[in-house]
């Protein structure tokens, strides 16, 4: 007669189900748009319900994973109001670029004065 251990518990269904627990952590880790300092757990449950004689029980065995959420993103919306005065939120600045201002840098130019060095 041989005792139940935990590997041998259904041919060692408890080290898959970590196995699978543990790819999902490893791949949260190295996630970086979750939080990387947050906490990661793996949670095993083994329940056993025996019958009313006590003579057999059932066994059922959960495995979770608690993973680091994602991780909040700054943005920046522009509003304004559309032609029929609906008020809108839009991803780029709706007012008119200022003369000799470059998209592309902070800085600005300037025409150069008339008739003086």
């Amino acid at each position: 007669m041989k005792r139940i251990e935990l590997q041998n518990i259904r041919n060692g269904v408890v080290f898959d189900l970590f196995d699978e627990e543990f790819k999902k952590v490893l791949a949260n880790i190295g996630d970086e748009n979750t939080v990387a300092s947050a906490e990661r757990s793996i949670t095993i449950k083994i329940s056993i319900k025996p019958d009313k004689t006590r003579r057999t029980g059932a066994v059922k065995i959960q495995s979770s994973a608690t993973l680091a959420k994602i991780e909040p993103k700054d943005s920046l919306v522009f509003f304004d109001h559309d032609q029929d005065g609906q008020f809108i939120a839009l991803a780029d600045d709706p007012a008119p670029e200022l003369p000799g201002l470059s998209e592309d840098s902070n800085i600005t130019t300037f025409p150069k004065a008339s008739g003086g060095k």
